[in-house]
């Protein structure tokens, strides 16, 4: 009998991208880049992954992309989804509010309740298929840049902290730091962390509760007139995470009392009991518990000078765990880092865009923590409705739909059209998913559900174009155009996924079929044509009806990328889709 060999073969020593930190935002850039088809490996400090604790929340907007990513569904199949968050004083209901604004459309309007161990499991089973695995425990020591080296120009020392193993020399064209708020690639950057840590703590535990407080299935912040502000949210598999937030402007003797290496589990389950009163609390079970100290801290700059190392995650930024901003701040940074590094080596994208990872992402990182620190603070206030009143205002950026990118004149990515009319929605805004017919099925459907995969990209690294073709029988010349120009261009142009957006009948379209592709057409006929009405909102005007073609750009991360209106022809729309394209080049 032949005993099968098992072994796994030696990690690359030359390789695309070097991942340094295996948590989730480490995991999800590895993922991104093996669909990529990029080689990669990803280390580890800690000798094993941590398997409570952590971030817990994942906000609709990352859903959104990582649905794209097919990194969703494992998540969505174990998590909790909450749609509310309320607040308590004494016992009674004093405010309630969805996690998400109303006028948001997408089909992840919740906030996603699971255990940062279940994200990061779900990453790594993915990684597992493509053969990559975390390297546990290592870390880079060193890092060179090689000008002789053209086709892996950084030069990395990894040291393997398992016996026997030592040092390794690495060469990458790419490093990642992805290792956390002490982040020693921050340090050997040479960039400093700025912000600070206050002297306001938390506790919090995981447990399996019995209580007869009737929202427990809800985002909860109690108040009581006489214990500390608690919040409390349901986990998967049966869990409650509870927070006490302990006041920043208690007494000094109370101060020494709570400090954070003296405050014990008990402290917490105590508080929480005296909040929920006159309700009832047993624990069952504890099985985490932390205490963290709150503060706000980010890297000087994410990058380093010549844009082949990046900070991502907590080494870019760190802040409280009070509104679940840290890993969907991080799964953001990759979502919009991974596309332009992939495009960069495919030849579509001039080197000189991976700049704007930094001034596109920096300062979405400056407004989480700015609001962050006003939460915290509101949280450790006497006020619990303080606190909803931050998350209220807050929420559409929290949640991730209202982060914008700021269209400057070095960012080509962002490309404003020469309209003198100040429209609603820009370039650098989310795309909004809008609710449409498939023209195909005749079946409800959201507009980037209907493009269809390719060979050449996955989606994630996909520009989606949407053709807002109005009323056919008065455009179609111009949409047919279009479509004709922009086929014969494609070869020369980076992956794109074209979809017809028309508010004629499925009658009327029928007509026209022969010069359109019926799977890529959808019929805005839901809420009064809302895509058409959003795209032809103005500020401060009136919606009014137009029969004129309007084409959007969506870039891979689900930014809009430009929006052309007031064209004369399909022909000189299509002519200027290929000049964002030969702009950015």
């Amino acid at each position: 009998m032949v005993t099968p060999d098992l072994s796994i073969p030696a990690p690359p020593s030359s390789l695309d991208v070097l991942v340094v930190g295996g948590g989730p935002v480490g995991l999800l850039a590895a993922n991104l880049l093996v669909q990529a088809g990029m080689t990669v490996r990803v280390l580890d400090i800690e000798h094993e992954p941590n398997h409570w604790g952590r971030g817990d929340w994942i906000h609709g907007r990352t859903l959104e992309l990582l649905e794209r990513a097919d990194l969703a569904s494992e998540l969505l199949e174990t998590g909790v989804k909450v749609e509310k968050m309320s607040s308590y004083l004494n016992g009674t209901l004093q405010k309630e509010i969805p996690f998400v604004p109303e006028e948001t459309e997408s089909k992840h309007e919740y906030l996603l309740c699971v255990g940062q161990h279940i994200t990061e499991s779900s990453l790594q089973g993915k990684l597992s298929r493509r053969d990559v695995q975390v390297e546990r425990p290592a870390t880079v020591v060193k890092m060179t840049r090689v000008e002789e080296d053209k086709e892996y120009p950084i030069h990395a020392t990894v040291m393997h902290l398992e016996e026997g193993k030592g040092y390794e020399e690495v060469k990458c064209k790419y490093i990642l730091g992805c290792d956390g708020a002490h982040s020693d690639i921050r340090r050997q950057l040479g960039i400093s962390n700025e912000g600070e840590t206050t002297e306001t703590h938390a506790g919090v535990l995981d447990a399996l509760i019995r209580t007869n407080f009737a929202s427990r299935k809800e985002v909860c912040i109690v108040q009581s007139d006489h214990a500390k502000t608690i919040s409390m949210f349901p986990r998967e598999n049966g869990l409650t995470r509870i927070f006490v937030h302990f006041a920043e402007n208690e007494h000094e003797q109370r101060k020494e009392q709570y400090n954070r290496n003296k405050i014990q589990v008990e402290d917490i389950q105590r508080e929480a009991k005296r909040a929920l009163l006159p309700h009832r609390i047993e624990f069952l079970g504890i099985l985490y518990w932390s205490v963290y100290v709150v503060g706000q801290r980010y890297a000087e700059r994410l990058d380093a000078e010549d844009k082949r190392i990046f900070l991502c995650g907590d080494a870019a930024h760190s802040q409280s765990p009070t509104l679940g901003q840290g890993v969907n701040t991080g799964f953001g940074d990759i979502f919009n880092l991974i596309w332009k590094i992939c495009m960069v080596e495919r030849g579509q994208l001039d080197r000189k865009y991976l700049s704007t990872y930094h001034s596109e992402r920096w300062p979405v990182a400056q407004n989480v923590l700015k609001v962050d620190k006003v939460a915290a603070k509101a949280a450790a206030g006497h006020e619990a409705a303080d606190y909803c009143d931050v998350v209220e205002k807050h929420r559409a950026f929290t949640a991730g739909f209202g982060i914008r990118y700021e269209n400057t004149d070095d960012n080509l990515l962002l490309w404003s059209s020469p309209s003198k009319e100040e429209y609603v929605l820009q370039p650098g805004m989310r795309a909004p998913n809008y609710k449409v017919y498939s023209y195909a099925t005749g079946k409800k459907t959201r507009l980037f559900d209907v493009v269809v995969k390719r060979p050449d990209a996955p989606l994630w690294l996909t520009f989606t174009l949407l053709v807002l073709a109005s009323d056919l029988r008065s455009t179609v010349e111009h949409v047919s155009n279009f479509l004709n120009e922009s086929c014969k261009a494609a070869a020369s142009l980076p992956p794109i996924n074209v979809v017809v957006v028309t508010t004629s009948t499925a009658d009327q379209i029928s007509t026209y079929k022969e010069l359109l592709d019926s799977d890529r057409v959808v019929i805005d006929k839901l809420n009064q044509a809302q895509c058409h009405r959003a795209y032809h909102r103005k500020t401060n005007s009136a919606i009014v009806p137009s029969d004129e073609l309007q084409v959007v750009l969506v870039r891979p991360d689900g930014y809009i990328g430009t929006i052309l209106r007031d064209e004369s022809s399909g022909s000189a729309l299509s002519n200027r889709i290929c000049q964002y394209f030969s702009n950015i080049a």
